[in-house]
């Protein structure tokens, strides 16, 4: 910020628009978009896509790891539950730790579906969010 001369404001735009796979790609920070000019030959487009797949796999790793294994993979979220080549992809890259995706089960968005294929070691499902009921039930614990 100093060396820039730049504000807080304008270091924490930086941070949360510019970032990531918007600022590898050069796009909006909207997957959909990304995700579309990945497959337009965007070469940035193609790059922020394999970085953010590659990295959400090693935290995945790194967690299965400390845990000493894992039984389930749960993609949920927005991205979690409607991208389909991100799941995809994701899954592709944990093949070391058994987990074998159905392409075919996988070829949907936002329903509760085990996408995994039935021999893989680490069962994987989509479920989608309810963040709404979620606030509503906090707000009422809270009230309470």
């Amino acid at each position: 910020m100093k060396k820039e001369k730049i504000s807080a404001s304008e270091m924490e735009e930086i941070l949360n628009k510019k970032s990531g796979v918007a600022g590898i790609s050069g796009l909006a920070p909207d997957f959909r978009v990304i995700e579309l000019e990945s497959y337009e030959d965007n070469e940035r487009a193609k790059i922020a896509m394999e970085s953010f797949k590659y990295s959400i796999a090693s935290y995945i790793a790194k967690y299965a790891v400390a845990m000493k294994g894992v039984d389930f993979i749960i993609f949920t979220g927005g991205i979690g539950e409607n991208q389909i080549n991100i799941r995809k992809g994701i899954c592709e890259k944990l093949t070391f730790m058994g987990v074998q995706i159905d392409v075919d089960a996988n070829n949907m968005r936002g329903e509760e579906k085990v996408i995994s294929q039935n021999d893989s070691k680490v069962k994987v499902y989509v479920i989608p969010t309810n963040e709404e009921l979620m606030i509503a039930k906090e707000t009422m614990r809270l009230v309470k």
